[in-house]
């Protein structure tokens, strides 16, 4: 009789467990399946966008027709002021901590002169196999990346420089000059702002390249390389061409320096001085010495020391980090450098 009784039990048992884990599975079943009426939309931040087009499209030909750009998609260069002074700052693609650097430092996009000056600084990199993809990352994060279709080598620094000068006249048309320098600098903003712009703004209607050129910045006509007397008729006179670290060239004269490159079809080994040099000379562009200049503008080759440079000098404008002699710890070198510049603007 209890027999019975207990396998009645028992067979309950058995059946309710197993109807138990039937629904078990049903639900997980259902939980994992995929949504199908209400799919699950990006957010704005993570949408696929394509990089805005130029203002302006040059005629290019020769040496110009293998120069193209690529832009962060979120670039909108109608959100920033119509007068700001863009800073091209020409940057290896593996330097990506010097960039971040840069950016928190002599970089950051801030006001001067009582918030009548804007300065915003764009990288300039060239195409590098083993950094495709983490430029593309530092594209979605920065609206500051510019990839240009050059190597990224020393020996294309020129061609890195004509991008630099194509993106501005391509891109920002109506704005008067650029500055152009390197990412193994540390620029004394205060210095630019107060001292340097006012010189720039009574210069920028004019044909002229601003910068250092000193007596060190000179080569022979004809000897530097083949392809000079292409463009430069030979001559007794010998060549200046301004300091690399930074130079100012107005809109006017990069416009009639583009005009005789879409003659040339090809350079052969340019260097430090074909673009304000070689290619200024055949444009008809002036010069602006500072090296003459009454505000007397100096510049230190430091490589590594800016912070003691900058406390003996505060009006210092310019000044190389240890990136320039090669040095992959150069980054805390920024941020002692602008410390010791804020504490002199504080002042």
């Amino acid at each position: 009789m209890f027999q019975g009784y207990y396998g009645r039990r028992r067979l309950k048992s058995i059946l309710i467990g197993f109807l138990g884990f039937l629904v078990l599975i049903v639900l997980l079943r259902r939980r994992n399946e995929p949504e199908i009426v209400s799919p699950p939309t990006l957010p704005p931040s993570t949408e696929s966008k394509t990089p805005a087009p130029p203002l302006v499209s040059f005629q290019k030909s020769g040496v110009l027709s293998t120069i193209g750009f690529t832009n962060s998609p979120y670039l909108d260069l109608k959100s920033y002021p119509s007068d700001f002074i863009p800073v091209m700052v020409l940057s290896k693609a593996t330097n990506i901590e010097v960039r971040d650097a840069i950016r928190r430092t002599w970089g950051f996009y801030r006001s001067y002169r009582g918030n009548d000056l804007r300065v915003k600084i764009f990288f300039i990199i060239g195409t590098h196999d083993f950094m495709t993809q983490r430029i593309l990352m530092e594209q979605n994060v920065f609206d500051d990346i510019i990839q240009v279709t050059v190597p990224d080598m020393y020996s294309f620094g020129a061609h890195k420089e004509l991008a630099a000068m194509m993106w501005v006249r391509s891109y920002l048309p109506k704005h008067k000059f650029y500055i152009k320098t390197e990412d193994d600098v540390i620029i004394n903003m205060k210095t630019l702002a107060d001292e340097l712009i006012p010189i720039i703004e009574s210069a920028y209607n004019q044909d002229h390249i601003i910068g250092w050129f000193g007596h060190e910045h000179v080569i022979q006509r004809g000897t530097y390389q083949k392809f000079i007397d292409a463009v430069v008729p030979p001559s007794s006179a010998d060549l200046n061409y301004a300091m690399s670290l930074l130079y100012v060239i107005t809109a006017s004269a990069a416009d009639r320096m583009i005009e005789t490159l879409n003659q040339v079809e090809l350079i052969e080994y340019p260097g430090d001085p074909f673009v304000t040099g070689i290619l200024r000379d055949a444009a008809h562009v002036q010069i602006k010495n500072l090296a003459t200049a009454a505000q007397n503008f100096t510049y230190e080759i430091a490589n590594g020391k800016c912070s003691v440079a900058f406390t003996k000098d505060p009006d210092l404008l310019v000044c190389t980090s240890s990136l320039h002699i090669g040095s992959l710890k150069s980054m805390p070198e920024y941020f002692t450098a602008w410390n010791i510049l804020i504490g002199e603007v504080q002042a």
